[in-house]
């Protein structure tokens, strides 16, 4: 099974604005006007993003990880562990 790892976006070469969901089609930035694709040179047909922004989604991961009873412990003993007064193991057992 396939698993997809990351979401490629284009963004501006300024990082005025990323070209996702309603703007994905659009060639140019609102803000500045720069175009968000190198020229092209040569006969290469496909278009090439100045800047691209690669987001890794933690959702699925996150699923994954809480489905093992033995990961999903480690992952809430934070929250679990008996604190004793003065000493801290965690960043959870710091004053609030």
């Amino acid at each position: 099974m396939w698993v997809k790892l990351s979401n490629n976006m284009v963004a501006s070469p300024n990082f005025c604005m990323l070209y996702y969901l309603e703007n994905a089609e659009m060639t140019e930035c609102m803000t500045c006007g720069h175009s968000c694709y190198k020229p092209r040179t040569g006969r290469g047909k496909t278009l090439v993003a100045y800047k691209k922004l690669r987001y890794f989604p933690i959702t699925p991961r996150l699923q994954r990880l809480f489905m093992s009873p033995r990961t999903a412990e480690h992952m809430t003993w934070h929250q679990a562990h008996d604190a004793v007064d003065g000493v801290m193991v965690h960043p959870s057992d710091g004053e609030v």
